[in-house]
């Protein structure tokens, strides 16, 4: 855009949201345009917006003069989902927009604004006696409800309940023309947001679109009294297959609230792991904290302090579970299945460690100083049902071993984790470690990066490049063992891999929604 174009829009911006919520220098949105993988094109101005109407009013503004606007919730995609795709796109800080608006105890709904945080969304409803069935990504601590509507994300909550779409009611969507529409009951004048199946399922339409179909505001999601009960489990296994078959069995049998696994190496990396006595004490205050009795959560603290990392054995998988009930006896039993289960696929039973300190501390902050390294990571997620996840991971370890020279030469490092979603599906998730000197300059502390520092470095590393290669040669591994995925950004081949008449329906939607294509260009493969 020309100086004076952007001058324009700058000035039209910054009288909708205030001149202290609109972002301009060179640095910081540097920071806006980069997710955890990749840098995109500069955005010419970042705003923070704190209503509907605002949002509204950004929206139209920008789309009326033909500028890009891109959704951005915590910063925690690592799939192009916010990387500006076009230069000279605005990027809408949603976090502005952070209230519970509405907690409605008898008809067992909340109204949170997408910009609030997870973490706050779980305590506020926590002291309640209530929380959301899928209650949030372990990076609830920053990440936002918002955008995990938009990236299809599951973790806490997800073996028993799902997704994050499943928790969904209605939504309140900020269309590109400005125009504000309610999903499900919500979209008929005097009927409230508390049924979503009210005729199509529009507000589907919505979730897991990468913020391509419009800006999600407003969000109303299931509740379900808080289980007062919990029931730890872990448990070690000689090999990957064996690890998956009982994974697949306890999601299928509805036991669990989350059941996941480590391969050998996030066991070797924990086994190895130090903290201080000042960490250990909290942790150990997390999980007194979040036992159901004094008693309870002592003698568990204790348990911990005496075995330590030693429940951690190299070269083992090791399943994680965590369970919840409304009743002890409920709890009790259910670990008693998800025990047997275990042991007849040929496990070691451990001192539940690990699962007791996430439940005492479900969301962990990410932006901290000690985070803030060379280190980067990529996890490339793929989900199967039962069926076919063990033959997707064989073919997954085949790949990885065919490139372990090229791994070993860039000094990368290569995990894998799995998770049981809902009853009907296993997500396997390898994870790329390595080193980058450039990502030392993108400072998620400060929200800035370092251009110049940046520029200095010159072309990315070799091994950060061979990192984007081998994502890529796994999606075609995935692709090919029928997987699904989800926080699809820009890095996943959606559109391309449907069917040619559901391809021509979503892009007719689009059209509906967005005709000029305005909203977060490329996402979708739109």
């Amino acid at each position: 855009m020309s100086s004076v174009s952007t001058a324009s829009i700058s000035a039209q911006l910054a009288a909708i949201v205030g001149a202290d919520n609109l972002i301009d220098g060179l640095d910081q949105r540097t920071f806006f345009s980069t997710d955890i993988a990749k840098r995109g094109e500069t955005v010419l101005a970042v705003a923070r917006p704190g209503t509907t109407e605002q949002v509204s009013q950004i929206v139209a503004a920008c789309t009326a003069q033909g500028i890009a606007v891109v959704p951005r919730g915590g910063g925690f995609s690592y799939t192009g989902g916010y990387t500006p795709a076009e230069p000279d796109s605005v990027t809408i800080d949603m976090r502005g927009l952070d209230r519970v608006v509405e907690i409605n105890e008898e008809d067992m709904y909340v109204r949170v604004e997408t910009g609030c945080t997870w973490r706050v969304l779980y305590e506020t409803l926590k002291a309640r006696g209530l929380r959301t069935p899928y209650y949030g990504p372990m990076s609830g601590y920053n990440a936002t409800v918002g955008g995990a509507l938009s990236q299809g994300s599951f973790f806490l909550g997800s073996t028993e309940y799902g997704t994050t779409a499943e928790t969904v009611l209605s939504l309140e969507v900020v269309l590109a023309n400005g125009d504000v529409i309610h999903t499900g009951s919500d979209s008929a004048a005097g009927v409230g947001p508390f049924f979503r199946p009210y005729g199509p399922d529009l507000t589907g339409l919505f979730l897991a679109d990468t913020g391509a179909m419009g800006f999600k505001t407003v969000a109303t999601l299931k509740l379900i009294r808080f289980p007062q009960h919990q029931g730890y489990g872990s448990f070690a296994f000689d090999s990957g297959p064996q690890a998956m078959a009982a994974l697949s069995e306890i999601g299928r049998a509805g036991l669990a609230a989350e059941a996941y696994a480590w391969d050998p190496y996030f066991v070797k990396i924990m086994s190895e792991a130090t903290t201080s006595t000042k960490q250990d004490l909290a942790f150990l205050w997390a999980v007194i904290r979040n036992s159901a009795g004094i008693v309870d959560g002592l003698t568990a603290g204790l348990r911990i302090a005496l075995s330590g990392k030693r429940v951690f054995r190299e070269g083992t998988h090791i399943i994680q579970i965590m369970i919840d009930d409304h009743s002890a006896a409920g709890a009790a039993e259910r670990l008693k299945k998800v025990r047997a289960i275990a042991m007849a696929n040929g496990a070691t039973e451990l001192a539940p460690s690990v699962p007791r300190a996430i439940r005492g501390t479900p969301f962990t902050d990410f932006n901290v100083p000690e985070r803030r390294t060379t280190l980067r990571n990529l996890p490339i997620n793929s989900i199967y049902p039962h069926s076919r996840a063990p033959a997707a991971l064989k073919a997954i370890r085949a790949l990885l071993a065919e490139n372990q020279a090229e791994i070993d030469r860039h000094g990368m490092n290569v995990g894998v984790v799995f998770f049981a979603v809902g009853k009907n599906a296993m997500c396997i998730e390898p994870i790329l470690y390595w080193h980058d000197e450039q990502h030392f300059h993108h400072n998620r502390l400060t929200e800035r990066s370092d251009v110049e520092a940046i520029d200095k470095i010159g072309e990315r590393p070799a091994a950060t490049l061979f990192a984007m290669e081998l994502r890529e040669k796994l999606k075609a591994v995935m692709k090919a063992n029928g997987a699904v995925h989800v926080q699809i950004g820009k890095a996943y081949n959606y559109l391309p891999s449907r069917e040619p008449r559901v391809a021509e329906l979503v892009r007719a939607v689009k059209a509906s929604v967005d005709p000029d294509r305005r909203i977060n260009p490329g996402a979708l493969g739109l």
